[in-house]
């Protein structure tokens, strides 16, 4: 009978799944996960809470199975109509100085809840070093000052994000954390202990220490099965990997041949959409224009497409003379990214107008009287 082995419960492997059952397919489901139910990642940081996709109940009453296991060694499929899915994921990368090991992650819904609970049961104001200014650590510090730790950001860069968001806007919010309480520490930690950290040459005590400075795909499971492997589990545009037809890799593990991997929400359903086309012979739709969020202290941050393509930034400052929008525009002076800070619907506006290669004027992009509606209006005229 067909059958679809999904390895990896994330938004990526759960999606695959409800676009399978959506589309009436008529073999097995599987989904194969170490933490059983499917949750979704960026609460994590954002909250320290796990939230569902879907009550458990989802699953038997669409014939998904769900097994709460950790594959190690798989074989390929050896019939046209079975599929395997690498839905891996990535893993957090590790600090390399001495006393590593004290620092905790925050990756996973047990993480979550670890540093909730450590927060929550220790005293109001207890200090937590978080190393790592990106993403994760942004949101983690946000959330720890808000929880009453007294909190101390320490970042080898003063523009994190900077390839997601722009260098002015990524500095431009980096600087905020301390207009928040938060104390920013510029450096590199040499050695951490049960209780410290040393950040070249300065001892920071500390009840909470957490590392925060990136992930890796994860493909022990793939390098087990003899697939290629180059940042990620290297795949064709149907997300087929390049040596088993049969196994496709999805997600933030899988990294399309030639092209950068993409890590982020949105492009993972996309993976999802594309690779369910593929198992049952339907045409998918392209890869939509990235698209990514943080929440951290009272802003809500986005950025659309790729500022690795920008060769010029235009800025739009809101009536106070603060920088709200960034937009990016490439060597041709096409709009190409743009990250925002509370946008509203700039975010789509942006999209649409990537998606559809037209690019307003400097002028129109500077002007802060011109919302998203009428961003772009020329166009249709």
């Amino acid at each position: 009978m067909p059958s679809v082995h999904i390895v990896g419960g994330g938004v990526a492997g759960f999606t695959l799944a409800r676009e399978l059952v959506s589309k009436g397919y008529a073999g097995n489901i599987k989904i194969s996960d170490p933490e059983g139910l499917p949750y979704d990642r960026p609460p994590l940081s954002k909250s320290l809470q796990r939230e569902y996709f879907v009550p458990p109940a989802w699953f038997a009453e669409h014939g998904v199975a769900l097994i709460e296991e950790t594959v190690t060694e798989l074989e390929a499929p050896s019939s046209p109509d079975e599929w395997v899915v690498l839905a891996t994921g990535t893993t957090p990368k590790k600090l390399q100085v001495p006393g590593a090991q004290h620092a905790r992650s925050l990756h996973t819904a047990a993480d979550a809840s670890a540093l909730s609970a450590a927060l929550e049961d220790g005293m109001f104001g207890q200090r937590a070093v978080i190393i790592g200014a990106g993403l994760v650590g942004a949101e983690f510090a946000s959330t720890a000052k808000m929880l009453g730790a007294q909190v101390t950001l320490v970042s080898n860069s003063s523009a994190p994000l900077s390839k997601v968001l722009g260098a002015e806007m990524a500095t431009a919010l980096h600087a905020e954390h301390s207009r928040y309480g938060i104390t920013v520490l510029p450096g590199t930690p040499t050695q951490l202990g049960p209780d410290f950290a040393v950040v070249d040459g300065q001892r920071i005590e500390a009840e909470i220490l957490v590392a925060a400075i990136g992930v890796e795909p994860e493909t022990a499971l793939a390098q087990a099965m003899g697939l290629e492997i180059n940042d990620g589990i290297l795949v064709d545009e149907q997300l087929r990997t390049t040596n088993h037809s049969q196994v496709l890799a999805i997600g933030d593990a899988a990294r399309i041949k030639d092209c950068s991997r993409a890590v982020h929400w949105e492009g993972a359903m996309d993976d999802a959409a594309i690779a369910a086309a593929t198992i049952m012979g339907g045409e998918a739709r392209p890869h939509s224009v990235p698209w990514f969020w943080s929440d951290r202290h009272e802003s809500h941050v986005e950025a659309v497409g790729d500022f690795s393509q920008a060769a010029q930034h235009v800025p739009r400052l809101n009536r106070r003379g603060k920088l709200q929008v960034l937009f990016g525009l490439n060597e041709a002076g096409n709009l190409v990214a743009a990250s925002m800070i509370d946008g509203g619907q700039m975010s789509k506006a942006v999209k649409r107008l990537i998606a559809r290669g037209y690019t307003p004027s400097i002028e129109e992009l500077q002007d802060s009287s011109v919302g998203p509606r009428d961003l772009g209006r020329q166009e249709q005229l």
